[in-house]
């Protein structure tokens, strides 16, 4: 029995890391990551310190809030932190929605700056 409790508590280590370096990868605060995928704080806080393992259902809406199958949580893969142009553009629509006027403007500088 004890290794089996063992082995319980190395995956749910071996998760938290992903989770962490799944949100590392995005360069995202705590808050930030979970505002995205839709759960508490606390729980990706837990989650991350491998203090609670996060529920099937919260690990499957990281992975379709990431677009990765769930199999990463138990995988040894890692990430692909180079986004393709989809996901890109799906992360700038993602930032525009929040952005202020003030900041649209900036980016609309910067934009036409870089092309012209």
């Amino acid at each position: 029995m004890k290794d089996v409790k063992s082995n319980c508590l190395k995956t749910t280590k071996h998760i938290a890391d992903k989770i962490l370096l799944l949100r590392r990868a995005k360069g995202l605060t705590q808050e930030k990551f979970a505002e995205f995928v839709g759960i508490d704080t606390r729980t990706i806080t837990r989650a991350e310190n491998g203090k609670h393992r996060p529920s099937a259902e919260t690990m499957e809406l990281i992975a379709l809030a990431y677009n990765i199958p769930i199999s990463y949580f138990f995988d040894d893969s890692v990430y692909d932190t180079k986004p393709s142009k989809t996901s890109l553009i799906e992360d700038i629509n993602r930032a525009l929605t929040v952005a202020t006027l003030k900041d649209l403007k900036t980016i609309k500088k910067i934009i036409f700056d870089i092309l012209n």
